[in-house]
């Protein structure tokens, strides 16, 4: 729960050293041995479910595939964030990839 709650206020207090593009964030790199941070956030879209960790994990490695070709996912944690309007949960995961 410590580390949940680390990685958010990380996330927070950055904000002005991130790169953005629509639901995905490139953060700065909390974790050892990763290269990359991605915060996304689990707004569906057509053909993509969010939370679908095969899902996620292959849209944060397309995502990264210029700056990291063979890149894979070393970590990844959520952070529930409450509900939606339509009662659906909303989280904001975190994947932590390494080049």
């Amino acid at each position: 729960m410590q580390a949940k709650a680390l990685v958010l206020v990380l996330s927070v207090a950055l904000a002005g050293c991130q790169t953005q593009s629509g639901d995905t964030v490139i953060a700065p790199v909390p974790v050892p041995g990763a290269n990359h941070a991605l915060q996304m956030s689990n707004t569906p879209d057509v053909g993509y479910n969010p939370d679908d960790k095969e899902d996620r994990e292959r849209h944060a490695l397309n995502y990264l595939k210029s700056r990291c070709p063979a890149g894979r996912v070393i970590k990844e944690s959520a952070i529930e964030t409450g509900t939606d309007d339509l009662g659906r949960p909303v989280r904001t995961y975190m994947l932590y990839v390494k080049c």
